[in-house]
């Protein structure tokens, strides 16, 4: 009977399924040169992760990926994902409603959703682990006019028992006195652990 090795790779959540023949590679072997491009401390906690999976610990499995996704959440970038108009500010990590518009009324209130991805968390000695975010905003014209913003107008900060990577947050702005025409929202969030800012932009519509 052919042997069955089954692991899996976080990034991307790949899974590779092969069997080992004679004169092949052994499945450690192959895992091995597969992990060889990451970082040194990712490849131990995926080789761990494959280990356990293949003894059926799913349980220490888990935490081993959870580790991996831990390493590779240190060496990513900040960005910022998923931004998007939504009708409310009564949202959290990946459940909100889409707005179908970008054109508002002059006053309307606009709610703007976005993932951030690759902040900094640091770990307190009480074992809580904390993170947090300033935001920053402006409005411009078409042809790059500024208008107007505020700096530091929203300050978030958090605290969790657990490593924390799935966070949503979202800005509410109240713009009156625009004329007709579109204009372009660029909100600039900055990590307040790393320093690192990333901005995003989005045009909208006064109608």
């Amino acid at each position: 009977m052919k042997k069955v090795f089954c692991w899996g790779l976080v990034i991307g959540l790949v899974f590779l399924v092969g069997c080992q023949k004679k004169g092949e590679e052994s499945p450690e072997m192959k895992l091995a040169a597969a992990l060889a491009p990451l970082p040194e401390s990712i490849q131990k906690d995926l080789h761990s992760f494959g280990t356990s999976l293949n003894k059926g610990e799913s349980l220490q499995a888990l935490a081993s990926l959870r580790a991996a996704l831990r390493h590779f959440w240190e060496v990513t970038p900040f960005s910022l994902t998923q931004v998007k108009f939504v009708n409310s500010d009564n949202n959290s990590y990946g459940i909100y409603e889409p707005r179908n518009s970008q054109a508002f009324k002059n006053g309307e209130v606009i709610y703007l959703y976005l993932e951030p991805v690759g902040f900094g968390v640091e770990q307190k000695p009480s074992g809580k682990f904390e993170f947090g975010f300033e935001a920053d905003f402006s409005v411009e014209t078409e042809d790059g006019k500024v208008l107007g913003g505020q700096k530091k107008f929203a300050t978030l900060s958090f605290s969790s028992w657990n490593y924390n990577t799935e966070i949503a947050l979202t800005f509410t702005y109240t713009f009156s006195g625009l004329e007709k025409g579109r204009y372009k929202l660029a909100t600039t969030v900055r990590d307040q652990v790393s320093g690192e800012d990333a901005v995003c932009e989005k045009w909208f519509e006064i109608i």
